[in-house]
């Protein structure tokens, strides 16, 4: 009886990793007040080779810059998941933030993620490939 129940126990808890293991990916819903539309654009980037390092993705990736409401917030591949980074002050350009990562995107200067972790500074240069 003991194994039986062991084997059951093990079942379930395989079939709850597996499930959980399956989960798609999930939308969200952002409900802003005021009259400005929101304008998305979503541009292509490819970056040098301390990108893989940063988490972002060896060949070129999708970014989605979403503006409007008065906020400007960008989505970028960062390690598998999509993290959203909003728009803080800067000297020049957009800066972007997101837990240890600014994006600056400095316009004709190019682009640049930055990490700064416990581990220590990074940064990856990157170029603008094309708009969709």
């Amino acid at each position: 009886m003991k194994w039986l129940l062991k084997q059951m126990i093990m079942v379930l808890a395989l079939s709850f990793s597996i499930t959980t293991v399956a989960v798609p990916a999930t939308d969200l819903t952002i409900h802003l007040s005021g009259s400005e539309p929101i304008a998305r654009k979503t541009l292509t980037y490819q970056c040098d080779t301390e990108a893989v390092k940063l988490g972002l993705p060896a060949e070129p990736f999708s970014v989605e810059y979403i503006n409007g409401a008065g906020n400007s917030l960008v989505i970028l591949p960062i390690s598998g998941k999509s993290l959203i980074f909003v728009n803080v002050m800067s000297a020049s350009g957009a800066r972007y933030a997101s837990g240890i990562y600014i994006w600056w995107d400095a316009g004709s200067r190019g682009t640049t993620l930055y990490s700064d972790s416990l581990a220590g500074k990074d940064q990856s240069a990157c170029q603008r490939k094309d708009a969709k």
